[in-house]
């Protein structure tokens, strides 16, 4: 697709948007994602179509796409029955449109006739030179257009990840939890049915996109395996794809072939193939965006040899069994590193990895010992077990507390700022020694604060913190067999 550039601009950067099917009725998708796209604040114009009404939410509504007084339309976004959309696609193409979201389902998910439809489109789109969205589409998101084309009222802010689903529930769902999460999006597509873009066609826009850091992707199945394979292949040269692949036993085959129309096969044979062209593997939905934030915002390993710090040590001991198990290295300290944590810590400590901080309250100390961690050249990077977030217990027991008095508010507030001094700390460590840091807190409803350098990683649990570090570490691995080739 050499033309990326132009074929999808017109998507994800429209400068205008024909509406067709916009409604006043608000329990209709015609009202809701008009909604949506207004309050989204996009930055170009938005011309509503509907022959039966003349103005929808304060805007001059036109009764055909023909009759919208622009040159050019870059978007058409189409909302009704499926029965009737090539007429309005061969209006559209009439008029010069550039792309359109086909949003109702109807079409191959359903056989028969609905197959006919959808090829006809293909057909329409194709003979206009026309980008084709959908059909069967929850629609399309862009930070930098502010473009909010989606069903559901999802408000993800801008940031470096990019995301293609084959499901436009699972996808805004995601998206959701990811806006709860912090993680910030450059642009979303829900696939639907790939009428006449594939998913591997928004993957190659994504991957030469300059906004987007990180690949997301999530596949029921592929009409073009090799078209898929060689655009994630080009594409983890230089940015990291993270898949995961639904519909991975026969009972989930079934259902997405009834979902979107999707080809799905062997899970093992999809994963093998997305493992050759270097893209990380997701067991789950929610494990997909841990990834994606820890790709974004940390710098990559230079091997898999982890260093553990540790308030406690059960939980040292349960993170360097889950290292292992994931092909993570725990080497042992040099010299010089535990002469250094000799001069912080009780003499009783293990002097090894994982570092125990034996329960100590200096949190100072804390960071020091971690400091000196990352300074041996034996270390490439590091999981820190219950030093951050301590803040998020004391904030939690003393609202518990009726009328608390004031020096035990000021005690919380004491504890809030300790939290963003350490995590400031770790923002700076991160950025001098280049490597990778992962926070796990001691409260599992623990946000990492807004510092002024920034925002730590900071992983649920400690598998998901050591799955993260896996990742990169394969990620990186698959990089550096590039270069050897």
């Amino acid at each position: 697709m050499d033309n990326w550039k132009s074929e999808l601009d017109c998507v994800f950067n429209p400068r205008n948007i024909a509406f067709i099917g916009a409604s006043k009725n608000v329990t209709k998708w015609g009202h809701i994602i008009l909604g949506n796209i207004v309050a989204g604040q996009f930055k170009g114009d938005i011309f509503p179509v509907n022959p039966r009404e003349e103005w929808i939410m304060e805007r001059k509504v036109y009764r055909t796409v023909g009759e919208i007084p622009a040159d050019e339309i870059d978007l058409a976004v189409i909302v009704v029955p499926s029965k009737v959309v090539p007429g309005i696609l061969r209006e559209c193409a009439d008029k010069g449109v550039k792309g359109a979201i086909v949003v109702p389902g109807g079409f191959s998910e359903e056989g028969g006739e609905g197959i006919e439809i959808e090829r006809e489109l293909a057909v329409i789109a194709e003979d206009a030179g026309m980008r084709l969205v959908g059909p069967n589409t929850m629609g399309v998101y862009c930070g930098r257009s502010s473009l909010y084309a989606m069903m559901p009222p999802v408000r993800p802010k801008p940031g470096p990840v990019a995301f293609v689903a084959q499901s436009g529930n699972l996808g805004t769902q995601m998206m959701s939890i990811g806006q709860r999460k912090e993680i910030g999006f450059s642009k979303f597509a829900a696939s639907g049915n790939e009428a006449a873009t594939a998913a591997s066609d928004y993957l190659k826009y994504f991957g030469r996109d300059p906004d987007t850091k990180v690949l997301l992707a999530y596949i029921e199945g592929l009409k073009d395996g090799r078209e898929f394979i060689d655009a994630a292949s080009e594409i983890t040269r230089e940015k990291p794809l993270i898949v995961f692949k639904g519909g991975q036993t026969a009972a989930g085959m079934k259902a997405a072939s009834s979902h979107t129309g999707a080809m799905a096969g062997s899970a093992q044979i999809y994963n093998a193939a997305f493992k050759q062209c270097g893209a990380v593997i997701a067991s789950t939905p929610n494990e997909m965006l841990d990834l994606a934030w820890a790709f974004a915002e940390l710098p990559l390993p230079r091997s898999n040899r982890v260093g553990i710090l540790t308030w406690g040590g059960g939980w040292g001991v349960v993170t360097a069994d889950a290292c292992e198990k994931a092909g993570l290295a725990i080497p042992p300290l040099s010299e010089n590193t535990i002469a250094a944590i000799d001069k912080l810590l009780p003499p009783y400590w293990s002097r090894n990895n994982p570092i125990d901080l034996v329960g100590t309250l200096d949190r100072d100390n804390h960071i020091k010992c971690l400091e000196a961690l990352l300074a041996d050249d034996g270390i490439d990077a590091a999981i820190v077990l219950g030093v951050v977030g301590g803040s998020t217990l004391v904030t939690a027991h003393v609202e518990t507390m009726m009328g608390a008095p004031a020096a035990v508010q000021a005690f919380v507030e004491h504890f809030k700022e300790v939290d963003r001094q350490i995590e400031t700390r770790l923002l700076e460590l991160t950025e001098q020694y280049k490597k990778p840091i992962i926070g796990v807190a001691v409260a599992s409803d623990y946000k990492p604060c807004h510092t002024e350098k920034g925002r730590i990683v900071a992983a649920p649990t400690p598998h998901m913190a050591v799955r993260m570090l896996a990742g990169m570490v394969d990620y990186n691995k698959y990089r550096d067999s590039l270069e050897e080739d």
